[in-house]
């Protein structure tokens, strides 16, 4: 069972004529080819895929997030889209698959990720889906519309994040959208109950130095002007993710019988906050190249 949103956008013909045109995003369609843990159970994957949708919260809720955000972009006019740092490929599919007629490139420098992605890719029949290993500077410049970047630059330090490179492959016009985890953390719990996870954070995450703010200027700097800027993820969102961290360590059954509150904690937070929080542990920048 994908996760799924509609889009309505507003289109021009030639003729000027305004139409309606949608674009549905169905999150989470690909996880039982991509992930190895289900992999290693194929019709019990399939089933769960179908009955209870996506099992990782994390990533649920960092997608719920991204679709809302990609209905601030003209999408079904855009007609190359760059995932950049696409991973285990969800999103790149997921954007395929939506957008048919346009050419998505998923770019990673992990080959194992890509491997992944490749195999959901043939599976899926997904045509427009180009796989690309290596670091953007290895691709052509002003051929993307839009670039987005999903949870990525928080694991490059703030020297190395690739804004400028990303200017230059984008056409003019075009867009670029970075999600990242804010510098500062609202938990619900005491931050002692996280010590475990604020370790690999430490060692994983060079890059997450940025308030809104801070990101916003980084953007300006790059040469972009501000298209829009939110501070999302509030504390239902929170409480959802603590809920499915000391799940994941009572085992996958009771990860899952918890599956359901997570959810409806992480969507009650988008209707709580629907312009975002001033206390949210996520931020989103969308740039654009004038």
């Amino acid at each position: 069972m994908a996760e799924g949103s509609t889009i309505k956008l507003q289109l021009k013909n030639k003729n000027q004529d305004i139409k309606m045109s949608t674009i549905k995003l169905e999150y989470g369609n690909s996880q039982h080819l991509i992930s190895k843990r289900m992999q290693s159970f194929p019709a019990l994957a399939w089933i769960l895929n179908k009955t209870v949708g996506y099992t990782n919260i994390g990533n649920y809720a960092r997608s719920k997030v991204f679709k809302k955000h990609l209905s601030k972009l003209d999408l079904a006019n855009m007609e190359k889209i760059l995932d950049l740092g696409c991973g285990y490929g969800d999103n790149a599919i997921m954007m395929s698959r939506a957008l048919p007629g346009r050419r998505i490139v998923g770019l990673d420098i992990d080959p194992t990720a890509l491997s992944r992605v490749r195999y959901a890719k043939d599976k899926l029949n997904v045509s427009n889906l180009t796989i690309h290993e290596g670091k953007i500077d290895t691709l052509k410049e002003g051929e993307f519309d839009l670039i987005y970047s999903v949870d990525v630059f928080e694991h490059i330090p703030a020297e190395e994040m690739p804004f400028a490179e990303a200017f230059k492959k984008l056409k003019k016009g075009g867009y670029l959208l970075v999600k990242i985890p804010n510098k500062v953390q609202s938990t619900i719990l005491n931050e002692k109950y996280f010590a475990e996870h604020n370790k690999w954070v430490d060692h994983e995450h060079p890059g997450q130095v940025y308030l809104l703010k801070d990101l916003e200027n980084r953007f300006r700097k790059e040469g972009f002007i501000i298209n829009f800027a939110s501070q999302t993820d509030g504390k239902l969102a929170r409480a959802a993710w603590e809920l499915a961290y000391f799940t994941k360590k009572g085992g996958a059954l009771l990860q899952l019988l918890a599956l359901p509150l997570c959810k409806l904690l992480v969507n009650l937070d988008q209707l709580i906050y629907p312009n975002g929080s001033s206390k949210g542990n996520a931020i989103t920048v969308i740039g654009q190249k004038i």
